[in-house]
């Protein structure tokens, strides 16, 4: 609700310049795409990992277009994955879904290689939020199975997350596009997300119990990622 708030009272600025919708000078552009990212581990109990998969990423944008094809404007994107523990070399066990909401200015520049066809290179500043809350670990994460339908195995978890509810992101893009029409275009994408206020999540588990050994792991997500999008890009 929030990112909707500042979306509209963007657009409301763009709308505050003097503009001439004959022209089309106005730009609205939707994306989606799937993107990576890693969780880096340091300790003493390498077998267990934190590491992530199922990636999204939605965005929307308003621009504005300027002379010598440059546009500037605002831009939105939302940010999903899973961060998942893996025991190996058993597996896949238990994780958390990750969302980020981000928003903030961005500039882009079109080349044109040849009629309809050509090249865009942009860069963006997000203010970027995540959930404030991160979990607790008291005991028990899972029960694993050896191979062979072995006697079970308890892993017992203990420690915290410590999450930085707010970043700040610079996102360099590069792309190519095809005009469809004149006021149309598809558009395909690779963005990077370079998190300057890492790191965004840190997971210490000061006391891993299994077989009756104990030692310590701690997990760290900078906020950096990469995506790649398919969008849809409409001039009115």
């Amino acid at each position: 609700m929030k990112i909707l708030k500042l979306l509209l009272l963007g657009i409301i600025w763009l709308a505050s310049n003097e503009l001439s919708f004959g022209q089309k000078n106005w730009v609205i552009e939707a994306k989606v795409g799937t993107g990576n990212t890693n969780i880096n581990t340091t300790g003493n109990f390498p077998d267990l990992t934190l590491t992530t998969n199922s990636h999204t990423f939605i965005s929307f944008g308003v621009l504005k277009k300027l002379k010598n094809n440059f546009s500037i404007g605002l831009e939105a994107d939302n940010y999903r994955f899973r961060s998942v523990y893996t025991f190996l070399p058993l597996g896949e066990g238990s994780g958390s879904r990750e969302k980020y909401w981000s928003i903030g200015p961005k500039i882009q520049k079109d080349i044109y290689l040849v009629p309809k066809l050509g090249l865009s290179l942009s860069a963006g500043f997000h203010l970027t939020q995540t959930h404030p809350n991160g979990n607790i670990y008291e005991g028990i994460w899972q029960i694993t199975l050896l191979p062979g339908g072995g006697q079970p195995i308890p892993v017992l978890l203990y420690g915290n997350e410590d999450i930085q509810q707010f970043t700040f992101h610079l996102k360099p893009e590069g792309g190519i596009f095809y005009d469809l029409t004149e006021s149309s275009r598809i558009t395909f994408s690779c963005e990077w997300g370079i998190n300057l206020s890492q790191p965004a999540l840190v997971v210490n588990l000061d006391r891993i119990v299994f077989e009756d050994q104990t030692f310590q792991n701690t997990h760290i997500f900078n906020g950096n990622y990469f995506a790649a999008q398919l969008g849809y890009r409409y001039s009115f």
